[in-house]
Formats: C-alpha cells, structure tokens, sequence
C-alpha cells in the first residue's frame, strides 16, 4: 500500500490521469453527438436529395422558357416570313434563297450556344416538304430519314403530326442517327406551331446533355420527366413508366420496392421524378457510422498513446534533475513533503544550488582564468583577413579589369557529372584562383552567384591576361560535354565604384555569346541580328502544321529558323527570347484549341526545360518533345468537331459586334498576326472579317426594325454605328432601302399574312 501511495503522488501518474480523464470526458461528448447526429443523417439524405429534384425542376423551368422565346423569336423571323410568302407565291425559280441563308445563320448562333442545349433546330415547310437547318436546307423526307434518323420520328410522322391545341409541344426523348456525325444521340423535339400555319420550328434538345448539367452523373440514381397525363417524355437510368408509384396530393415522396421516388412539378405542367434507391441512403448511413467510428477508435488510440508519451516526457526530465541532485548532496536534509513527491525533492535542494552558485561567481571575480583569455584569443584569430584585403584592393587608386566565368551545365552530359552542380562551381572556383594568384598574386577570384565566378585584376599586372584566360578556356574546354563557360573581360575601370558598371558589362557580353558547344572567351560586343522572331510566313506555316497535327512540318519550321539564327551567328540571350516566343505561341493554340488543363499542364513542363537548353541540340531536342506531345493532342482533339479558331471568332463578333471591332483588335485577342487571322477567315468561312460583321450587324438591325419601337438612331447605336448617316447608307446598301422602308415594308407584310 505504501508503495501504490507513493507512486500516485508522482508527477507521471498524475499527468497521466489527467489526460484519461480529458480524454473519457470528450469520449463520452463525441458518443452523444454521435447518437444525435445519427438519427437526423437519414432525414437529412432526403431532404438533401428533395432539395436537388427541386433544384433541377427549376433549371428545366427556366431552360424550356429560354427555349420558348428562341424558338418565337425564329418563327417571326423577318426573313423567315419573307421567305415562307415567296415559297407560297412565287416559283422555284424566283423564290429568293438568300433569306433562307440569312435565317440559317441566325439559328446557328442560337444552336452554338451551350446554354440553350440544343443539336439543331429545324424549320419544316410541309406543304413545300422542305426543311432549313444549322447545316443548310434539304428536302423533309432525306432530313428526317438520313441527317436525323429515328424511329420514332421518321419523314411519315412529321408528315402527318398536327400536334397539340398548345403553340409549344414537347415530345418524347428518342434516339437520333446524326449521319452529318456518324453519332447516336438522344434528343427531345420540342415543337412551336401555330394553328394554320405553313411552317412550324423544331427543337432538338441533347436532353442527355441537359439532364447531366441540370441533375448531374449519378451510377445508383434515376431521373425523369412526364408530361401532364403522366407519360415519361424523357428517362435517366433505369427508370420506366410501369416502376412509378402513384404521388397522393401534396406527397412529393415515395418509398417503393426498396427506392424513394421525389417528385417536383414544374410552372408548365411537366412532373419531375427523381428515384434514389433506399440502398443509396442506408449505404451513406453505413459509411458516415464505420467511418466515425473509425476515427473515434484511431482518436482513442492516438490519445492514450499521445498521453502516456507526453506524460513520460514530463517525467523523464524531472527525474533526471532529481539524480543529478542528489548525486551532489546526498546528505542534504530532506524537506518537508508536498503534494508531488519529485517537486518536494527539487526544493529541498534549491537552497544548496544558490550557495554553490555564488561561490563559484566570487571565485571567477578574484582569479583569470586561463581557459577563458584563451578562448578570446582564439577567437580572434578566426576573424577572415581576405575581406581587410579586399578592402585595401578597393581602396586602391589603381585601375583594374573585371572578368567573368558564366557556367551552363549541359542537359544531357555524355557521361553524369561526378560532383552536385555546386560543389562542381567550387572546384571551378578553387582552381581557377590558384592558377590566378600563382601568375598574378594581386588578383581575387570569387563566387558572385551560384553559376557566377568573377576575378579582378589590376591592370598594371595583366598585361597577358587574354593567354592566362585561353589556358583557363583550354583546361575547362577538356569538360565541354558536362558544361560550357562563357569568359567575358570588361574594359579597363579606373575607380572601384565602378565596379558595379564593370560587372554589369560583362554580364551583358555573356548574353552576346555565340550558342557554341565549347568554351569561349568574349571580349567586346558586336552587332547581333536585328530579327530573332518567325517571319509572317513561317508563324503562318507553324500554325496551319499546329492545327494540321504534322509534327515533321513544325519540327521543320522550327529547325530551320534555329539553323539561321546559328549562322547568323545570334547571341545566347536571342536564342532564349526565340525559343520562348515560339513555346508561348505553341502553348497559346494549345489554349485556343481548348486542350485538356491536365495534359496543358504536363506540357508546360517541356516549355520550362528551355531555360536549361545552352546549345543547338539542346533547342532542337526540348522543341521535337513538345511538338510530338502537341501534336498528339491535337489531333486527338481534332475529331471533335468545328475548328476552335473560327469557334472564338464567330462567339466574339456575335457577342461584340456592337463595339468597335475591327480585324487588330481580334488578332490581339487570339495571339495572331492581322494578315494571317485575313486570310484563314476567308479560307475558312468563305467571307471575310468584314463581311460577317456587316451581316451580324445588318440581321440585328433588321430584327430591331421589326420587333421594336426603338428609333433609327437608336438601333444605328446599338449595332455598332455612331453615326446615323453612315448607318443608313451602309442599311441601304445591303437591305436594298433605308430602314424607315424596311419598316413600314415589313408592317405592311405582317398585316396581309395575319389577314
């Protein structure tokens, strides 16, 4: 007993019983959060997935409301009117089919959107059996049995479909042949009629696309859309009409066979089921319990651990002291205990340190130690003399010359180097030094930068310094396949204030150095080559061989501007700027062709090892591993549909069309040249820069002129025009009469079709 009394009155027994019960306190709070946090997860799963459902009710809301005006807007097309009166009054042969083109051109700026979801948007003139779409016009029969084939909807239904007493009919999800793609998608057509008319427009909705931004990608939930009689217009997963339970008023969730069903009705009739198996809900209870638990168990552990390790480290220290003292007075009275018996010791003994300290302190008062007039004196002997040195350099009135060692490391040496990089600079520096001071025992030698060695001369001693720095070029030229060193010599610096301004030069001619695979002394400048760019022509071919993949046509390119630099004989700073010019201009495409961000990434990699590159085959090397690896990318991208240059083109005059654009500002914008950016428009769209901005200025104009009450002026703003003349000039020019025709012309048309 007396023992076990002795031992918890301890210092490591009672920290240690502290900690466990810190530790039981917290157990036990962690158990009943645990039990409550428990029984309102499962509710809180349900509501979480309610709370989706209500959310994507919401996003097709608003989606199918977008659709709607869209699809308004192009049925009362102006064009699309004109268009339909000449289909039904005049001949074939007269009917003007520019209209026709302009509407097509409006709707591709509509389908292009991502926002609106759509594959195409189709026009259907049945009683001409003709149909307009983003990718021209054809007869019905081919557009809805071979460019969108379903069967579901062949040429016989749509010939025969007289739709809802609803202006907006949205139809059953199916799956498309798109023989323009050679792909198979599902689509919702979504139908806007008018009763009597001769024309209806058809959207196709990628639902799939839709419901996986609006719902999101689940592998064990369901999703749905019925109509307002309860048919399933669309399903996600395995979801059918005959697994949907029947909702009571006011219930938006079910539990049957095993699965919830949560439903939301949206603002246009449509009912929105989503179905989470009540696997789903227990399996997220059963993770969020063994993983709690888990961690209450490896928190337990680490905590008694933690304790027991902290609570001897405590104790170690103390008992330590506690030897040392009573080692040294073990015939000290013992005190008076306390609560602890270690503390108790370690103040018994204090009295008797104090005694001894102070009688040390009055010893070393009256005697000098010898250890300690030592000490001093050694240490200052260990005081570095170079620098009084160095200082009586500088202070001197002589003039002196600098010159400076630039060490590169090759990227690829022939064999590795024996020593870290370094540890290889102070080898160079050591023997660079002794070879110095031998011939000349006034000069310093030392590292100025971690690939920088600088030695100072006076001049009157270097008076064959250019043969001491062509031994020093030989010796170091023996390694020329592990590193290449630039020798730069400044001209003669008459005060050591300069010597900023010397170091400066010579710095300066290390850029000029000729990109050699050898050492090489510099000794003045000299004239570089004025252009160190692609020329107009080769930035042209690098770009089409980019957008082409040809990995042998860029590397040419490439290779070829290299070579002319190398005989043109430009300096290593010009190679530099060169090769980082053309990497920015790679990795720019790369950008604009919207690249994969992890595989941009990796190759931003290859453009960095250029700041390593210090020869030709260096350059040429880093250049073949990224055009290989670009390449590769883009033509795996290339598959993928409509070139990404014209892409940002066109989505730039669309949305700015009504600021001041012009053919400068757009090459800025894509990192491209004014006359290269000319001439792929016109290559590729058949029309130039300015062409497709007067027509997008020109349909906008029109539909302002139809649609609005706005003023001439007005509209001439909000297209782009500031000055009214110039405006209805150039409206009459391309519309064939001035706006204010334009629109009486157009009221005068709605008027007689409506009548």
């Amino acid at each position: 007993m007396n023992w076990i009394r002795h031992k918890s009155r301890s210092v490591f027994f009672k920290i240690f019983l502290s900690f466990l019960a810190i530790i039981l306190l917290f157990g036990l709070f962690y158990m009943v959060i645990f039990q409550l946090f428990k029984n309102s997860f499962q509710k809180e799963i349900i509501d979480t997935n309610q709370r989706a459902i209500h959310d994507t009710t919401e996003r097709f809301t608003n989606q199918f409301s977008r659709l709607q005006v869209l699809m308004f807007d192009i049925y009362n097309q102006s064009n699309l009117i004109g268009f339909n009166n000449q289909l039904r009054h005049q001949a074939g042969y007269n009917v003007n089919y520019l209209k026709a083109r302009e509407v097509m051109i409006q709707m591709r700026s509509d389908i292009y959107n991502p926002l609106f979801f759509l594959e195409d948007t189709l026009i259907y003139f049945r009683e001409h059996n003709f149909v307009l779409s983003k990718s021209g016009s054809s007869d019905a029969s081919y557009m809805f049995n071979r460019s969108y084939t379903s069967p579901m909807y062949p040429y016989s239904f749509w010939n025969s479909y007289e739709g809802e007493q609803e202006s907006f009919t949205l139809l059953p999800a199916d799956t498309y042949q798109i023989s323009n793609e050679l792909t198979e998608k599902k689509l919702m057509p979504y139908v806007y009629r008018q009763p009597d008319s001769p024309y209806e427009v058809i959207g196709l909705i990628d639902i799939d696309k839709a419901a996986q931004s609006f719902f999101g990608e689940s592998d064990d939930r369901a999703f749905a859309i019925l109509n307002a009689k309860g048919k399933v217009l669309y399903a996600l997963g395995s979801l059918n009409q005959e697994e949907l339970p029947s909702f009571e008023a006011g219930q938006k969730a079910v539990l049957k066979d095993g699965t919830y069903y949560l439903m939301e009705t949206g603002a246009e009739g449509l009912t929105y089921v989503s179905a989470v198996p009540y696997s789903h809900v227990s399996s997220q209870l059963n993770r969020l319990t063994g993983g709690l638990l888990l961690i209450f168990c490896l928190s337990l552990g680490v905590a008694l651990a933690a304790s027991y390790f902290f609570s001897r480290r405590l104790h170690k220290p103390v008992k330590q002291i506690l030897t040392t003292v009573l080692n040294r007075a073990s015939n000290s009275p013992v005190p008076d205990t306390g609560s602890i018996t270690e503390y108790d010791l370690i103040q018994n003994r204090i009295q008797e340190l104090f005694r001894e300290k102070e009688e040390i302190r009055d010893r070393m008062n009256k005697h000098k130690s010898v250890l300690t007039s030592y000490s001093y004196i050694s240490q200052l002997k260990s005081i570095n003399m170079d620098i009084s040195e160095w200082e009586d350099f500088l202070s001197d009135d002589g003039s002196f010359i600098v010159v400076l060692y630039h060490i590169r490391f090759r990227m690829n040496p022939v064999y590795e180097l024996p020593l870290h990089t370094d540890q290889a600079v102070r080898h160079m520096l050591e023997h660079i030094h002794l070879i110095t001071a031998e011939r000349y025992p006034g000069s310093h030698t030392f590292q100025i930068e971690k690939n920088e060695i600088v030695s100072i001369f006076k001049r009157e001693e270097a008076t064959h310094l250019e043969e001491l720095l062509q031994e020093i070029r030989d010796v170091l030229n023996e390694e020329k396949e592990l590193f290449l060193v630039t020798i730069a010599i400044s001209s003669q610096v008459s005060d050591s204030s300069e010597f900023n301004q010397a170091y400066h030069q010579v710095k300066g001619l290390t850029a000029q150095a000729q990109l050699l695979e050898e050492s090489q002394i510099v000794t003045k400048q000299r004239v570089l080559p004025t252009t160190v760019n692609l020329s107009p022509s080769q930035e042209k071919g690098l770009l089409d061989a980019l957008q082409a993949g040809s990995e042998d046509r860029c590397l040419q390119i490439i290779d070829q501007a290299l070579e002319a630099m190398q005989r043109k004989e430009a300096g290593i700073a010009q190679f530099r700027f060169f090769a980082d010019s053309v990497a920015a201009k790679i990795m720019g495409y790369l950008e604009m062709a919207q690249i994969d961000k992890n595989a941009l990434h990796s190759l931003k990699q290859w453009s960095t090892r250029i700041a390593e590159c210090h020869c030709l085959s260096d350059y040429q090397g880093v250049f073949r591993q990224l055009i290989e690896a670009s390449c590769a990318l883009i033509r795996k991208k290339k598959d993928t549909g409509e070139e990404p240059l014209i892409a940002m083109f066109m989505k730039i005059i669309h949305n700015q069309y009504a600021e001041d654009l012009s053919l400068d500002y757009l090459s800025a914008k894509l990192n491209l040249s004014s006359a290269y950016l000319s001439v792929y428009i016109k290559e590729k769209t058949g029309l130039n820069f300015s062409d497709h901005l007067l027509g997008i200025r020109m349909n906008k104009a029109k539909e302002l002129l139809a649609c609005t009450d706005l003023t001439v002026n007005e509209i001439s703003q909000r297209v782009g025009y500031l000055n009214i003349t110039s405006f209805n000039r150039t409206f009459k020019k391309a519309a064939g009469m001035t706006p204010g025709a334009y629109r009486r012309q157009h009221v005068v048309q709605t008027h007689a079709s409506s009548s």
